[in-house]
């Protein structure tokens, strides 16, 4: 023990020593009073130091290997990250399975082509001028899925939304240019067809009918979030595309309904009402799922 209590308290104890000393020569009892007190004190200073000292021996022993505690998570950030990672994987389930249909698709309508090509006669088989098949997958007037692939889709992604615990939408949208005007008619297809592609996600599924309609499949996404693409979409229209109108009804899953066929009958008649206005227009069904 080096410390200045220490040291404090050996030289209190030589003085105790020596008074105790001169005491026993000169036969003074206050000096041998003194010399007791002194000694007293010199001990409780010696008892002092060396508890001090033992406690700090055990506060660096407790430091010896200590790993300073990691950064208080916040739950909030935490279920945050969680949901989006969650989101993310979902949209990439998408994007895959979407593929994969089209692969499987794609091989079945050769197949059949190739099969109907078989059972034709030679001669009509060479004959020019026939017309190519038409393909089921693509709608050749935009370049964006055909009706038939998107039902094929989105009975599959129901599936997979219900597995997953997931909300989608559905959106039908009719676009015109100048309506209300002798001229009015429905908006050339592809620069609509541009600007669905530039706005929506690589998830979202985006499909033509015949009719000049379009389809959307929305993917993890609740009613208030395909009211808010949707309300994008339309102001990209009006910046990009003028005198053009867009109309659209919208149905969710598991919202307002449970299978395929259910959410576009009632995305088809929201756009119904929608188009009753003479101004864009968002309209959301307000049928029950049930």
């Amino acid at each position: 023990m080096n410390g200045p209590t220490a040291r404090t308290s050996t030289a209190l104890g030589i003085l105790a020593l020596v008074g105790a000393v001169v005491a026993a020569f000169t036969d003074q009892e206050w000096l041998v009073l003194v010399a007791a007190a002194v000694a007293i004190l010199s001990v409780a200073l010696l008892l002092q130091a060396r508890h001090r000292e033992a406690a700090e021996a055990r506060n660096a022993a407790r430091a010896i290997g200590r790993v300073a505690p990691p950064d208080p998570v916040d739950p909030e950030a935490a279920v945050d990250d969680g949901a989006r990672e969650a989101a993310a994987r979902f949209e990439a389930d998408a994007i895959r399975a979407r593929e994969e249909l089209v692969a499987l698709m794609r091989d079945e309508q050769q197949y059949r082509a190739a099969t109907a090509a078989d059972d034709r006669e030679p001669a009509q088989a060479a004959a020019p001028g026939t017309a190519p098949p038409v393909d089921a997958i693509i709608d050749e007037e935009s370049g964006l899925f055909s009706e038939v692939f998107f039902g094929a889709s989105l009975a599959k992604r129901v599936s997979a939304a219900r597995r997953g615990l997931r909300p989608l939408s559905v959106a039908v949208l009719d676009v015109w240019v100048d309506f209300g005007s002798l001229d009015s008619r429905q908006a050339p297809t592809t620069p609509v067809a541009e600007v669905l592609l530039e706005v929506f996600r690589e998830a979202d599924t985006i499909a033509r009918t015949p009719e000049g309609l379009y389809l959307l499949l929305l993917e993890d996404t609740p009613e208030n979030g395909a009211v808010w693409s949707l309300e994008r979409l339309r102001r990209r229209v009006s910046e990009t595309l003028p005198n053009h109108t867009t109309w659209a009804g919208v149905s969710c899953y598991p919202a307002y309904g449970f299978d395929a066929e259910q959410l576009v009958a009632q995305a088809n008649a929201a756009l119904e009402l929608a188009k009753e206005w003479p101004q864009d227009r968002v309209e959301v069904t307000a049928e029950s799922p049930d």
